[in-house]
């Protein structure tokens, strides 16, 4: 293995972790928006972070990493991306999911 790919790894890695320690602090508003997202995916055909943000607004005790929580779960399948309308987001692109299983 060179050291590109391990260093790739360890970033990998260093991202589930830090991910996972921001859910940990945020479980309460997570689980809430993880909902929000599955209800409006179900309703919508497909959800963004924008979307689930409008519903379910990220309260300031809330770390803001912890809305890289709510798509972590294996239920979502990414199919897209569109830039964040959120002003906030800076423009940034962001995914577009929608629920295994479901057309």
């Amino acid at each position: 293995m060179d050291t590109q790919t391990l260093d790739l790894l360890a970033g990998v890695q260093l991202r589930d972790v830090g991910v996972q320690k921001v859910y940990d602090h945020n479980k309460a508003w997570v689980d809430k928006a993880r909902s929000t997202a599955k209800a409006l995916a179900v309703l919508n055909g497909s959800v963004s972070i924008d979307d689930v943000l409008a519903m379910c607004k990220r309260p300031e005790t809330v770390h803001p990493n912890a809305t890289g929580a709510i798509f972590r779960e294996n239920i979502w399948e990414k199919i897209g991306y569109k830039q964040s309308a959120n002003p906030s987001a800076h423009a940034r692109v962001v995914g577009i999911y929608k629920l295994k299983g479901i057309t």
